[in-house]
C-alpha cells in the first residue's frame, strides 16, 4: 500500500472516531438527562462490571495478531483460525464466570439481566475486534471507519426510539446489542467476501506455544488499563449506590472526551517521531519530547482554568439535575494536565523499548487506585472516586518521569517557566471569563477565554502559532 493511501486510510478512521465521539458525547447527554440517575447508575455498572471480564476474552490477542499478521500476511489467516479457536472456550467460561459471580452480589435481578446482556455485548466485540484487526494489519481502514460511523448511528436511533417509547435501562442495553451484532456480522461478511478468508476455529499447539510467549508482554498493561478505568465504577457501586455512579459519570465522562480528542490524537504524531528518533537522533528524540510536553502543556492548563471557573456553568447548562457533581467536577478536572503529559511520558518509554518499565507504572497506579477508592468511596461518597482520580493521574505522571529521565536529558529549568508562563497566562484568561461571565452566555465566554489565554502566553513569550509544525517534521 501506497504511502498516500495508507494517509487516505488514516484519515478515513480519524475522521470516523471524531464523528462518533461527538455522536456518542451527544448520546451520553441525552440519556443522562432523561434517566434517574439510579437508572443511569445501573447502566453504567453494567458495562463497567462486563469489562472488566473482557480482559480474559482477549488475553492481548488482538495486538498480538495485528503485529504477526502485518509481519506475515500469508499466515493472517490461520493466525486469525487459532485466535478464533483460543476465544471460543475463553468467552463461554468468561460469560459462566460473569454470570455466576454477579448472582453472588446482592444486585436485584433487573440489574442482573443487564450483565447478562452485556457480557454478550463483550462477546461480540470481541470477535469483532478479530475480524477488523485483520484489516488493519493490511492498513485498510475504510471498511472500520464506515462501520464505527454507522455502529454510532444505530446505537443513538435505537436508543432514542428506546427512551421515548418505554424509558427502560434495558431497552438501551439492547440498543448497543442490536449495534453489536450488526458490527459482528459486517465484519464477518466483509473478511470472507473481501478477503476470502476461513473462519473455521483451529487448534495449531505450535501457534498457540508461539502466542503464549509473546501475550503476556501485550496482555498485563491492558489488564491494568481495563481494571484502572472500570474500578471507581464497579467499586462506587457496590460500596454505595447506582445514584453514586452517575454522580461520578458525569465528570469523567467530560475529562475523558477532552482525553480521546486531544492528546490522544497527538500521540498518532508523536509516537512514530518518538520511534524514529530513538533509532537516528537522541537529540531529535529530546527535541521532540521537549516539544510534545510544551504544546500539551499549552492546550491542558487553559482548559482546566477554563472548566474551574465554568463548571457551574456547564453544569447548568448541559446537566441542570447534576448540580451535586460540581465539587468532584472541580478535583477530577484538576487532573487533566497530568492526564494529557503522560502520553507522551508513556509513549516515549515504549517507543524506546522500555514497555515493562510503563506496565510496572500503571500496574502501581492500578494498585493504587483500587486502595484510595476502598478507603474513600465510603467516607466520602463520589467526590471520594474524584479525589483517586486526581491522586493516580498526579502519581503515574511523577512515575513516568522517573524513567524518562533515565532516556533523554530533561530541560528542569526550560519546562519549569513553560509552566510559570501557561500558569500566569491561565489566571489572566480565568479573570477575563470571570470579569464577563455575568454578561456573556458560555458558548462567547469560552472562545473570548481562548483568545484572551493564547494572547497573554504570546505576550510571555511561551508560545509561538509558527512553531506548531515543527513537532511534524521528520527530516
Amino acid at each position: 500500500m501506497t504511502k498516500d493511501s495508507l494517509a487516505k486510510n488514516t484519515t478515513y478512521y480519524t475522521a470516523a472516531l471524531t464523528v462518533q465521539k461527538i455522536l456518542a458525547f451527544i448520546y451520553f447527554w441525552f440519556i443522562s438527562n432523561s434517566l434517574f440517575p439510579g437508572q443511569l447508575g445501573q447502566y453504567i455498572f453494567a458495562l463497567s462490571y462486563t469489562t472488566l471480564f473482557s480482559i480474559f476474552v482477549d488475553l492481548g490477542l488482538s495486538p498480538v495478531l495485528t503485529r504477526e499478521a502485518s509481519k506475515y500476511k500469508d499466515k493472517a489467516n490461520t493466525y486469525l483460525r487459532n485466535v478464533i479457536g483460543l476465544k471460543l472456550p475463553l468467552s463461554i467460561i468468561t460469560l459462566l464466570v460473569a454470570w455466576i459471580t454477579i448472582n453472588f452480589t446482592d444486585k436485584e435481578s433487573g440489574v442482573r439481566l443487564l450483565v447478562y446482556l452485556a457480557s454478550i455485548i463483550m462477546i461480540l466485540d470481541s470477535f469483532s475486534l478479530s475480524f477488523w484487526v485483520i484489516f488493519r494489519s493490511r492498513q485498510n481502514l475504510k471498511y472500520e471507519s464506515i462501520a464505527t460511523i454507522l455502529v454510532q448511528i444505530i446505537i443513538f436511533s435505537l436508543g432514542v426510539v428506546a427512551l421515548k417509547t418505554t424509558g427502560e435501562v434495558k431497552h438501551l442495553i439492547m440498543a448497543l446489542l442490536a449495534a453489536s451484532a450488526f458490527n459482528f456480522l459486517f465484519s464477518l461478511i466483509l473478511i470472507k467476501v473481501k478477503l476470502k478468508f476461513s473462519l473455521k476455529p483451529q487448534f495449531d499447539p505450535t501457534i498457540y506455544r508461539y502466542f503464549l510467549r509473546i501475550i503476556p508482554a501485550f496482555a498485563l498493561a491492558g489488564i491494568f488499563v481495563k481494571i484502572y478505568n472500570t474500578s471507581d465504577t464497579v467499586l462506587l457501586s457496590f460500596l454505595n449506590s447506582d445514584e453514586s455512579v452517575a454522580y461520578f459519570a458525569i465528570p469523567a465522562k467530560v475529562v475523558y472526551a477532552f482525553q480521546q480528542i486531544i492528546p490522544a490524537a497527538f500521540a498518532a504524531v508523536i509516537f512514530p517521531a518518538f520511534s524514529y528518533y530513538y533509532k537516528t537522533s537522541k537529540k531529535l528524540l529530546t527535541q521532540t519530547f521537549d516539544k510534545a510536553f510544551n504544546y500539551l502543556t499549552i492546550i491542558s492548563l487553559p482548559i482546566t482554568a477554563g472548566l474551574l471557573i465554568l463548571i457551574p456553568e456547564i453544569i447548568r447548562l448541559v446537566w441542570p439535575s447534576y448540580h451535586v457533581v460540581i465539587p468532584a467536577f472541580f478535583v477530577m478536572a484538576l487532573a487533566i494536565p497530568f492526564i494529557f503529559l503522560a502520553f507522551p511520558t508513556g509513549y516515549l518509554l515504549n517507543a524506546t523499548d522500555r514497555q515493562r518499565n510503563t506496565t510496572i507504572n500503571r500496574g502501581v497506579v492500578t494498585v493504587l487506585a483500587i486502595v484510595l477508592n476502598i478507603i474513600l468511596i465510603p467516607k466520602l461518597d463520589f467526590f471520594g472516586a474524584g479525589i483517586t482520580f486526581f491522586v493516580t493521574n498526579v502519581v503515574l505522571l511523577i512515575l513516568d518521569f522517573i524513567w524518562v529521565r533515565k532516556v533523554i536529558t530533561l530541560k528542569i529549568w526550560n519546562m519549569t517557566m513553560l509552566v510559570f508562563k501557561s500558569v500566569s497566562a491561565s489566571a489572566i484568561m480565568i479573570l477575563g471569563i470571570y470579569l464577563t461571565k455575568p454578561y456573556f452566555h458560555l458558548i462567547i465566554l469560552v472562545p473570548f477565554g481562548a483568545i484572551v489565554y493564547f494572547l497573554t502566553l504570546s505576550m510571555l513569550k511561551g508560545f509561538s502559532f509558527s512553531e506548531i509544525k515543527s513537532i511534524t517534521n521528520k527530516k
